[in-house]
């Protein structure tokens, strides 16, 4: 049993820990030379940290969306027999539906599927990632190439490309709202090459906020549209009463005869509804346009990746120091508590 294993024992006085000092002293520097060979090799040994967890880079993109619904422009919409919903209609994307819809698989493997210039080339973001992944490095699949178009895809790139969302979430991808109250959403996207990590965040970014306008504004285009194709087919049957107006003007040969203005009190009764048609449309067309603007919510980008990228993981005097105390503190206990 050691000296200090008998002294916690039976308790510690004043002088009895002035001896432990002296003794603990007397150990450390008898075995300086091991407590030093051993901070040694721990430094080295934390060097392989750099390979094992490289330092990475951290791209940040922060947006502004605008939340809530709208009222009073929608009742007056609703006034014309328009439904074109507020903002986030249905609440398809309340809370945080959005956040969670950064990380679905669609999203992910649509980002995947991007191309971007990395290394003074175009590629695609998948092409560019996968080399740095687990499958990349196996023999079997090392030499598998992502043909742009998903149609070529074959079961392999199928499931493999799940495997790399997977990776993407787990590892890469993080989305949250720093205050449940406030309408930021931070991306942050950690990746060892700089340039990959600032290329995926503008592109999943870009990808997520054009599909959640599309969907949010899908019922209101579907309306204008509609009404955009009544607008263009009234105007044509207006042109059409227009000329049969005028036709049955220039045939009209002795205006004493009411029975040979019948045509032409027709055409003119066409050419007026027609007209009227046409101007309701028109007007329902502009409402619905102002409905669209309003009910298409507001983006803001806040904060863009830009260089030099955050830096996370340690660096390698980091490693270095923290491989050397835990060689020596292991060398140290070793020098007090054994006794060789």
């Amino acid at each position: 049993m050691s000296k200090l294993s008998e002294l916690l024992q039976r308790g510690i006085t004043l002088e009895d820990l002035r001896a432990l000092v002296s003794w603990t002293l007397g150990r450390m520097a008898s075995a300086w030379k091991r407590i030093l060979l051993f901070t040694l090799l721990g430094g080295l040994l934390g060097l392989l940290g750099l390979v094992l967890k490289p330092q990475r880079f951290q791209a940040t993109m922060m947006i502004a969306v605008e939340e809530g619904e709208s009222s009073g422009w929608q009742n007056l919409l609703a006034q014309f027999g328009l439904d074109v919903g507020g903002l986030n209609p249905g609440g398809i994307f309340e809370g945080e539906s959005l956040v969670q819809l950064f990380s679905t698989r669609y999203m992910v493997e649509r980002t995947l599927m991007d191309k971007a210039y990395l290394n003074g080339d175009s590629v695609l973001l998948v092409n560019y990632l996968y080399p740095h992944t687990k499958w990349g490095s196996d023999e079997e699949f090392a030499m598998l190439v992502f043909p742009e178009r998903r149609a070529d895809f074959s079961p392999v790139h199928d499931s493999i490309l799940l495997e790399i969302k997977g990776h993407v979430v787990g590892e890469l991808l993080d989305v949250y709202k720093p205050d449940k109250k406030l309408s930021l959403i931070n991306v942050h996207v950690t990746h060892q090459d700089k340039y990959f990590a600032k290329a995926f965040t503008e592109a999943i970014v870009a990808n997520t906020l054009a599909y959640f306008l599309e969907s949010i504004t899908e019922k209101a285009r579907g309306n204008l549209n509609v009404l955009r194709a009544q607008r263009d087919s009234s105007k044509l049957d207006m042109i059409r009463a227009l000329v049969a107006n005028a036709s049955a003007y220039d045939n009209l040969v002795d205006p004493l005869f009411q029975s040979g203005q019948i045509d032409q009190y027709k055409s003119y009764v066409n050419l007026q509804v027609s007209n009227a048609l046409y101007v309701e449309i028109s007007k329902n067309l502009t409402l619905a346009e102002i409905g669209l603007r309003k009910q298409t919510p507001l983006i803001q980008i806040v904060e863009h990746p830009s260089f030099p990228l955050r830096r996370s993981g340690y660096k390698w005097w980091q490693w270095l120091i923290l491989g050397g105390s835990v060689g020596a503190a292991l060398a140290t206990y070793l020098a007090l508590v054994r006794k060789t």
